[in-house]
C-alpha cells in the first residue's frame, strides 16, 4: 500500500506542481491527493467520456482502485483500467504525449511503475491465497506479468502436492495431463507409471503381468513385469521350466538369461561332450559362437604354476596364459571361474585372466550351476558368477543347493533359501539336510524327524530320532538306534528294526540285525535272507560290486549273487573285489588270485596283494613290492621301494621318501629325485627343494619349471 501510495502521490507532485489548466482530469488527481477517493473517481469516470481524456482517466480510475484504503479497492479492476491506459498511450500520437509530459508529467514510466506495483501485489495475493483457481486467475488475467512464470511454478507445486495426497496413478495422471510443460512432470510421470504398475499387478501373478504388458507396453516397467513373469515361471530353476518360458514368452527380455541358465544348468561339469550334447539338444540355442568358444576353452586345459610366491596358469604346452600375479590359484575352472587369492581374500578369475569377482572374501567356495557360497568374518551369503549377490551375507552357514533349494542357518536354526535367494522356509528347524527327489529332512523342536517337500510343507510327520536322504524314492530312518526304510509318500517299506541297513545298490540293500546280514529289495523285502555273518567291512564296502557281494558265514568269506546263490565258494579268510576278471582272496595268511568261477589262477604266496589295476596287480613279501600279470607272471620283480598300483601304464615309486615313476616293464620314467608329486596324469605337478614344475609323462621331459628348479 505504501509503495503504490508513494508512486502516485510522486506523480502527482510532478503533475500538480505547476499551474495546470482547470478540467476533470486536473480535479480528479487533485481530488485523489487529498485521498478524496470517490471524488476522484467520479470525475475520472466523467472525464472518460471524451476520447482524449481516455489515457488520463484510466491511469486515473486504475490509481483509485489499487489503493487499499480505497472502499472498494479491487486489483483485478486497476490493472483492467491500467491496461486501458497503457493501450490509449501508445495509440496517442506523439505530440499528445509531448503534451501530457509537460502538462502533467506524465509518461509511459508512470503507467508501467504502477502496472508492475499492481501485478506484484496481485501476485502476493494468489500466493497468500494458495489455490488452484488463484493461481489460474492472475495467470490468466495478468497473462504479461513478469510473475507469471512463478505463478505457473507455485500452482503446478500446489498441483502435484495435491496428486501426492491422493497418492494414485489416476491422480498424478490427472496432473500430468493438465500440466503437461510443468517442472513435477518427470516425476509425476515417475510415480504415475509405478503406482499404475504397482496396482495393476497387486495379486502378482502371471495373468496380471501378462495383462499389464499387453495394455502399456510403453510403461518402464515392463521389464519388470517381465521379471516378475520370469521368476513365476521357472519356480524350481528345472531346464524344462526355463525352456517353457521361453516358448511361451518369446518377447520377454529374459529370454537370452533364460537360455543362458539352460545351458549353465545342461553344461554345468564344462565338459566338451556336454556342450557337443546340449548343441544336439537344443539347435534352437542363439548363441552358438558362445557355445562354441566355450567348447575351445573346454578343451584347453589350464594348470596352475608358481614363480616365486605368486601363482597364474599355463596351458598344457606350458605356455603362461595368467600371468603370476595371485597369491594362490585354485587347481581348475567351475563354470569357467577359478578362485584365486590377493591380500589374504578371496576371489575368481576366468580364463583371460580377467577378476570376475574381487577378492574380498574370507572364504569362497567353487562354482556350482553358476552360484557358490562365499563368507566374510562369520557371516554367509551366495554369489553369482555375474557377480550378483543373490543372497546376503546373514547367515551362519549355507550349503550348495540342491533340487534348487540351499540350507540356511541363522541363529543356530535351519531354513532353505532358493536359487533366487528368497527364503522359501524360514529358518525354525533345529536341523535340515539337503533336498534329494524333491524331499529334505528337518527336525523340530523335540528333536523328531520328517520330510518336507520342496513348498516347505511337512509331509512326512517327525516320527523319527534320526533321517537319511532320499535316494531313488526310499530313505532310511531310525528310531531308539534301530534302522528301517520308507517311501516317498512317507509309508514303511521296513520297520526300523534293524542295527544297520546299507544304501542300496544292484536294486538291494544289506541289512545287519543280531549280528546276521540279508539283503531287501526296494520293496522291503527280504530277498537274500539273514543268515551271513555281519562283519564291519562288508558294510562299509557297501554290498554288490559288479553283481557280487561279499559275504561270511563261521569267518569264511566267499561271493553271492543278486539271487542269492553262492558264487564263489566260502573258503577263504577275506576276498577282494574282481577287477580284470580276478579277486585277491586270502587263504592260511597268504594271498592268491581266483577268478570268478573260484578257480585259483595265482596260488596264494604273497603277504599282501591288491587288486589288479591297469592289468597289474601289486604284490608284497617280506616288506618287498612287485607286479604280477593276470597269469600270475611276475612282470617287475620284488624290490624294497615302495611302489603304488598302475594307473594308465604309469605308477609312483619312492626311494628314501622321494618320488619318480615306472613304466609297466618296469623301467624308470622318471628318477626318485622330487619331494611331492600330484596327481599322477598326462602332466604330473612335481616339487623339489620347496620349487615347482609340470612333468609330461609321454614326452619324458618338463613342459615347465618354477625358477629355481633343477635343470
Amino acid at each position: 500500500m505504501r509503495i503504490i501510495k508513494g508512486i502516485v502521490l510522486g506523480a502527482l507532485i510532478i503533475i500538480f506542481a505547476g499551474t495546470l489548466n482547470a478540467g476533470k482530469i486536473k480535479k480528479g488527481f487533485k481530488a485523489l491527493a487529498i485521498y478524496d477517493y470517490f471524488k476522484a473517481m467520479h470525475l475520472f469516470r466523467k472525464a472518460m467520456k471524451h476520447k482524449n481524456n481516455l489515457c488520463l482517466a484510466s491511469y486515473g480510475i486504475g490509481a483509485v482502485s489499487a489503493r487499499n484504503d480505497y472502499h472498494f479497492y479491487n486489483l483485478d479492476t486497476a490493472y483492467y483500467y491500467l491496461l486501458k491506459a497503457r493501450n490509449a498511450y501508445f495509440a496517442a500520437n506523439p505530440k499528445r504525449r509531448l503534451n501530457w509530459k509537460k502538462s502533467y508529467s506524465f509518461d509511459s514510466t508512470n503507467l508501467k511503475q504502477l502496472k508492475d506495483t499492481v501485478e506484484q501485489k496481485a501476485f502476493v495475493l494468489s500466493t497468500v491465497r494458495n489455490s488452484i483457481e488463484g493461481y489460474n486467475h492472475y495467470i490468466n488475467y495478468y497473462a504479461g506479468a513478469k510473475q507469471v512464470a512463478d505463478a505457473v511454478e507455485l500452482r503446478n507445486l500446489l498441483a502435484f502436492t495435491i496428486a501426492g495426497k491422493e497418492d494414485s496413478y489416476s491422480s498424478y495422471k490427472n496432473f500430468m495431463d493438465t500440466y503437461p510443460g510443468s517442472t513435477e512432470y518427470d516425476e509425476a510421470k515417475k510415480r504415475y507409471e509405478i503406482l499404475l504398475f504397482k496396482t495393476l499387478t497387486a495379486d502378482h501373478t502371471l495373468k496380471s503381468y501378462t495383462a499389464f504388458i499387453t495394455g502399456y507396453p510403453e510403461s518402464p516397467y515392463i521389464n519388470s513385469a517381465e521379471d516378475s513373469i520370469y521368476r513365476l515361471a521357472v519356480p524350481h530353476h528345472f531346464i524344462k521350466e526355463y525352456y517353457n518360458f521361453i516358448k511361451q514368452y518369446p518377447a520377454n527380455h529374459n529370454v537370452d538369461a533364460a537360455w543362458h541358465r539352460i545351458y549353465a544348468l545342461y553344461t554345468t561339469d564344462a565338459k566338451a561332450e556336454t556342450i557337443v550334447r546340449f548343441r544336439h539338444d537344443y539347435p534352437d540355442y542363439p548363441f552358438a559362437l558362445h557355445a562354441d568358444t566355450d567348447l575351445i576353452l573346454a578343451q584347453t586345459r589350464f594348470y596352475p604354476a608358481r614363480q616365486g610366491n605368486l601363482w597364474g596358469f599355463i596351458d598344457s604346452t606350458g605356455k603362461v596364459c595368467i600371468p603370476f600375479r595371485y597369491e594362490w590359484a585354485d587347481s581348475n575352472f567351475y563354470d569357467g571361474l577359478a578362485s584365486i587369492a590377493m591380500n589374504d581374500k578371496l576371489g575368481f578369475i576366468n580364463k583371460r585372466g580377467e577378476i570376475v569377482i574381487p577378492c574380498i572374501y574370507d572364504e569362497a567356495d567353487h562354482f556350482r550351476n553358476t552360484l557358490t557360497v562365499v563368507k566374510k568374518g562369520n557371516l554367509c551369503g551366495i554369489i553369482s558368477n555375474l557377480n550378483q549377490m543373490i543372497v546376503p551375507l546373514e547367515y551362519q552357514e549355507i550349503s550348495n543347493f540342491a533340487d534348487g533349494m540351499a540350507v540356511i542357518e541363522k541363529n543356530g536354526k535351519y531354513g532353505y533359501i532358493s536359487r533366487l535367494g528368497e527364503e522359501e522356509v524360514p529358518c525354525q528347524y533345529r536341523d535340515a539336510g539337503d533336498f534329494s527327489e524333491g524331499m529334505a529332512y528337518v527336525q523340530n523342536g523335540d528333536g523328531k524327524y520328517g520330510f518336507i517337500n520342496l513348498a516347505g510343507k511337512l509331509v512326512i510327520a517327525c516320527n523319527y530320532t534320526w533321517a537319511g536322504k532320499f535316494r531313488n524314492g526310499i530313505a532310511k530312518v531310525s528310531n531308539d538306534g534301530k534302522f528301517g526304510l520308507i517311501d516317498i509318500q512317507g509309508d514303511t517299506l521296513l520297520d526300523c528294526e534293524y542295527d544297520n541297513i546299507s544304501d542300496f545298490t544292484d536294486s538291494l540293500a544289506l541289512v545287519v540285525q543280531s549280528g546276521k546280514i540279508g539283503y531287501v529289495n526296494r520293496k522291503g523285502e527280504m530277498r537274500i535272507p539273514l543268515k551271513y555273518d555281519y562283519s564291519p567291512d562288508l558294510l562299509a564296502e557297501g554290498g554288490f560290486i559288479g553283481g557280487l557281494a561279499k559275504v561270511q558265514l563261521n569267518k569264511k568269506r566267499g561271493c553271492i549273487n543278486s539271487a542269492g546263490k553262492i558264487a564263489v565258494p566260502l573258503k577263504f579268510t577275506d576276498i577282494l573285489p574282481f577287477s580284470d576278471g580276478l579277486a585277491a582272496v586270502l587263504i592260511n595268511k597268504k594271498w592268491g588270485y581266483i577268478n570268478m568261477k573260484g578257480i585259483t589262477v595265482v596260488a596264494p604266496r604273497y603277504d599282501g596283494a591288491a587288486p589288479f589295476s591297469d592289468s597289474l596287480a601289486r604284490v608284497q613279501i617280506k616288506g618287498k613290492c612287485g607286479f604280477i600279470s593276470p597269469k600270475g607272471d611276475m612282470v617287475i620283480p620284488l624290490q624294497d621301494d615302495t611302489l603304488k598300483d598302475f594307473v594308465n601304464g604309469v605308477a609312483v615309486e619312492i626311494k628314501n621318501g622321494k618320488y619318480g615313476l615306472i613304466d609297466k616293464k618296469g623301467n624308470e620314467i622318471a628318477p626318485c629325485i622330487w619331494d611331492d608329486m600330484r596327481p599322477v596324469k598326462r602332466l604330473t605337478q612335481v616339487e623339489e627343494n620347496g620349487k615347482m614344475a609340470y612333468y609330461n609323462i609321454a614326452m619324458r621331459t618338463y613342459i615347465w619349471k618354477e625358477d629355481g628348479f633343477r635343470k
